[in-house]
Parts: structure tokens; C-alpha cells; sequence
């Protein structure tokens, strides 16, 4: 039993013919006939009396038929119309996972004010975390972007990216003020390898970690003690009260910055840290050039 049988029988009992109703599904009499002729040997029911040479007339067990397969045919209808409006309502909400930087949520509030004042119909909600929650959230389809910085993505990845913000963040060493090195006008990592340096950790950061620790090694630096936190806000708070020199963006001390001092620093991996809007799904590709277009121009 398949669709189309069903929908043969249909127009034969709703035109009383064979052929207007070949005509009107756009299919030869013999194709029809056929189709209903199987329809009925599958069933092992004849659904239409065709004794009579005029009009084509339905059975008793054909009318049965009839009236529940019109009913079955409005009721699928019906679904379809509500599925289309339901996929054309997901189509134009967007759901973004933002890394929770003061340094990015500043860019993305604008961009937000952006969208909400343009022609572009999107109902947008967001999610914050750090880029490991983030990862998680869109792996789950619990959100379906992504902003935030590229030092936290793996070089490899399949993800699709575009730059919203070029070189977004600068890496720096950051010390209490009442440090002995911060009445230094210049630091170098060899000035640093008898310190304690305070870094964030990859169950935050995810590939970040791991790529500065790389670059530690890489500039044979080996300091004497590595701590590393959870998140920014525990490194400002280590670094404020002289548990060691902090290792991070400079962006990501958001707290107590009378108190700190900070020099640059130079990692391979730090350089040209960008802000990325990134997506899995290509379904979002079209939707990802008007966010770059109105990031880039926004009114």
C-alpha cells in the first residue's frame, strides 16, 4: 500500500472516473487503474464498483475507506503546515554560545543591538561559558554558534570559522604591583623562571592550555612552580594577592587592574589572537555571512 495508490483511489471516487481522474494526477487511465487494481488485491477489498458504465461509484467497504483516508489526508496536511511553520520559526531563531571575556561580551553586546535593530528576522537568544562549555553546548546542538577566541580552537578542527575580530587579545605577565619585578620597565621570560606562574587550566580553556604550555617548552623556559586555575576570575584574584606571576590575555583581568602590573609577552600561539564566530552546521552558512556583514557594518 503506498501513497500514490491511495491518492489514485481518492481521485476516482471524488470524479466518479477513471479518466478525469488521470487527467487531473497528470497519469495515463492504464497507470491508475493499475495502481488502484493493486491497491485493492493488497487489501484483499474492492473499493469501486464499476458495473456501471456512467460514473465509477465506491462500495460500502470503499466508503469506509474513503472517509477514513480523506480524514488520514487532512490530518497529514495539517501536520505539514504546522512542521513548516515550526521549521520556518527555527530557521529564524539563532541560539549563540559566547565565551564569558568581559573583552568579547563588549564586542557582542553592540552586535546583538545590531541585530535586533536590522531587517533581518532572527530571534536570538545566547548562552555563556568558558570555551570547554562552549564546545559541549554546540556538540549538543544546545546552541548553534559560537563566539569566541581562536586560541581556544584546535588548528585541526572541522568547524566552520570566520574572523569577526582581528587580533583581538594580547598575552601578557601579570604581577601585584608590590612585586619586586613590576618596578621593571621590561620582563622577559628568563626574569620569570624562579617565579610561580599562574596559568588557566584545560578543563576552562580546553586547546589554549595546552598550546601555551607547548610554547613554555618550546622557549626552553621551565619556571619553578606552575599553578593552574579554573578560570580568570581565580588567576586575578592569585595574582592581586602575590601567589605568583599570572600567565594570560590581558583582556581576561577584569578585576582588581589597580592593583596589577602586566608586560607583554611574545608565544607563537598568542600571536594574532582572534575573535571567531564558529558553526558546525551548514545550514548556518548563510546566516554566518549576514552576522560578519553587519559586524563589519554596523549601523
Amino acid at each position: 500500500m503506498t501513497t500514490t495508490q491511495i491518492q489514485c483511489f481518492l481521485a476516482v471516487a471524488k470524479e466518479e472516473s477513471f479518466s478525469k481522474a488521470a487527467e487531473k494526477m497528470f497519469i495515463s487511465h492504464q497507470a491508475l487503474s493499475k495502481h488502484i487494481r493493486t491497491l485493492e488485491a493488497e487489501m484483499g477489498i474492492v473499493l469501486l464498483d464499476r458495473s456501471n458504465k456512467r460514473r465509477v461509484v465506491l462500495t460500502d467497504a470503499g466508503k469506509v475507506m474513503f472517509d477514513a483516508w480523506t480524514e488520514i489526508h487532512r490530518i497529514a496536511e495539517e501536520a505539514i503546515e504546522r512542521a513548516k511553520r515550526i521549521q520556518e520559526a527555527e530557521e529564524r531563531s539563532l541560539i549563540i554560545g559566547i565565551q564569558d571575556m568581559k573583552f568579547v561580551r563588549s564586542y557582542v553586546v553592540p552586535l546583538i543591538r545590531t541585530i535586533q535593530s536590522s531587517n533581518v528576522e532572527i530571534s536570538l537568544e545566547y548562552r555563556l561559558g568558558s570555551p570547554v562549555e562552549l564546545f559541549r553546548m554546540l556538540d549538543s546542538e544546545e546552541v548553534d554558534m559560537l563566539i569566541m577566541i581562536s586560541s581556544d580552537i584546535n588548528e585541526n578542527t572541522r568547524l566552520q570559522t570566520v574572523v569577526l575580530c582581528e587580533n583581538a587579545l594580547n598575552l601578557v605577565v601579570a604581577m601585584s604591583k608590590h612585586h619586586p619585578l613590576a618596578k621593571r620597565k621590561k620582563v622577559t621570560l628568563k626574569d620569570l623562571e624562579d617565579e610561580t606562574i599562574l596559568m588557566i587550566d584545560s578543563s576552562y580553556s580546553g586547546e589554549a592550555a595546552k598550546r601555551f604550555q607547548k610554547d613554555l617548552v618550546t622557549h626552553d623556559f621551565h619556571p619553578k612552580t606552575v599553578k593552574t586555575f579554573n578560570g580568570p576570575r581565580a588567576i586575578n584574584i592569585a595574582v592581586e594577592t602575590g601567589l605568583g606571576i599570572g600567565l594570560l590575555f590581558d583582556e581576561l583581568l577584569e578585576e582588581a587592574r589597580d592593583e596589577i602590573k602586566t608586560f607583554p609577552v611574545n608565544l607563537k600561539n598568542a600571536e594574532g589572537t582572534d575573535m571567531l564566530l564558529v558553526w558546525k552546521e551548514r545550514k548556518f552558512d548563510m546566516l554566518a555571512k549576514q552576522l560578519l556583514e553587519m559586524s563589519r557594518n554596523p549601523e
